[in-house]
C-alpha cells in the first residue's frame, strides 16, 4: 500500500504524540517534526509504514529512548489480562471454535494509540471489549476458516502490546487443534509494538524476530522470517494495519496462504481493503 493523500498528516500527529510522550523540550520536538518533514519531502507516494519506521527512528534519537511506548504498551497488558477472563468465557460459549478465535484476534487489535480519528483508551476499552468481540467481519469468514482449518502449520504476525495478550491465547487454541504455530514479534522496540523478546517472557512457543520496522517488509525482515513467510507450507496470520501496509506490497506470493486481521482505524488502509473505516477485518488473500 502506498501513501494516500491523508497519509501524511496522519504521520506528522502521530509525531507530534509521540513527541510530547518522550521529548521534554519544545525545540526538540519542533527539530523532530522538521526533520520528519524534510524526510516525507523527500520520500512522497512510498509506503506508509516505511515512512513510518523512520519517524520513529528520529524520535528515539532526539528523545534518547529506545522505547518510547514503554509506559502504555506495560499498561495495555494490564488491561488485556483483565478481559482475558471475556474472552476465554466468549470462546467456550461459541458454537463455531475457530470464529471464535477469529473474531478475539481482530477485536484485540483495537489497541493502538496516535492514529488520527481512532479513539482508544485503556481505562474505556473494558467497556466496550464484550461488544466488539460481537462486531459484524468485513471480509469472507468462511474462506477464512476454510483455510485454517487445511493449513497445520501457521505463521503468526504479532502487532502491539495489550494485543499479544489475546493472540497467545488464540494461539493455545490452535495449537489445540494440533497447528504448528511459529510466531513473529519485532527484533525491537517500535511503536506500541509488542517484541520477539517481550513475547518469550510470555510463552514456550518459537519466537522468530521480523525487523525494527513498522509493518513486515520483506527487504527489512530477517533470512528466517522471510524463509517462514516465502515457504509454501505455511498460512501467514497477519495482524494489524502496519503488516498490511507492507505486506501488501508483495501479497501476490503468499496468495493463497495470507490472512489479515485488524480494524481498519484509517482511511486510506479502509479504502484499500474496500471496507468501512473503523470496521473489524478478515481478509484471505
Amino acid at each position: 500500500m502506498r501513501m494516500a493523500s491523508n497519509c501524511y498528516s496522519c504521520i506528522l500527529d502521530r509525531a507530534k504524540f509521540e513527541g510530547d510522550l518522550v521529548i521534554p523540550s519544545e525545540s526538540e520536538r519542533r527539530r523532530a517534526m522538521e526533520e520528519l518533514l524534510d524526510f516525507m519531502a523527500c520520500h512522497k507516494g512510498g509506503v506508509p509504514a516505511l515512512v513510518g519506521t523512520e519517524r520513529e527512528c528520529i524520535i528515539k534519537r532526539l528523545s534518547g529512548s529506545t522505547d518510547p511506548y514503554k509506559h502504555l504498551k506495560e499498561e495495555s497488558n494490564i488491561v488485556a489480562k483483565s478481559l482475558l477472563p471475556e474472552a476465554k468465557k466468549f470462546y467456550e460459549a461459541a458454537e463455531n471454535k475457530l470464529e471464535a478465535l477469529v473474531r478475539i484476534a481482530a477485536a484485540a487489535n483495537s489497541m493502538e494509540f496516535g492514529v488520527k480519528g481512532h479513539d482508544f483508551d485503556n481505562a474505556t476499552f473494558a467497556k466496550v471489549f464484550e461488544a466488539t468481540l460481537c462486531e459484524q467481519l468485513a471480509g469472507d469468514l468462511e474462506a477464512v476458516k476454510q483455510r485454517l482449518g487445511s493449513f497445520k502449520k501457521i505463521f503468526y504476525l504479532t502487532d502491539n502490546c495489550g494485543e499479544v495478550v489475546f493472540d497467545l491465547f488464540v494461539i493455545e487454541r490452535l495449537r489445540e487443534m494440533h497447528k504448528e504455530v511459529v510466531i513473529g514479534s519485532k527484533a525491537e522496540p517500535v511503536l506500541n509494538d509488542v517484541t520477539a523478546e517481550e513475547v518469550r517472557a510470555m510463552t514456550n512457543i518459537r519466537v522468530v524476530p521480523t525487523s525494527a520496522a513498522v509493518g513486515t517488509a520483506l527487504e527489512m525482515t530477517g533470512p528466517e522470517a522471510s524463509s517462514l513467510l516465502l515457504d509454501p507450507e505455511w498460512l501467514i496470520l497477519s495482524k494489524g494495519m502496519g503488516n498490511f501496509e507492507t505486506i501488501s506490497e508483495y501479497e501476490e506470493e503468499l496468495k493463497g496462504r495470507l490472512i489479515y486481521l485488524l480494524r481498519a482505524k484509517c482511511e486510506p488502509v479502509a479504502m484499500a481493503l474496500g471496507v468501512p473505516r473503523g470496521a473489524l477485518v478478515v481478509k484471505l488473500v
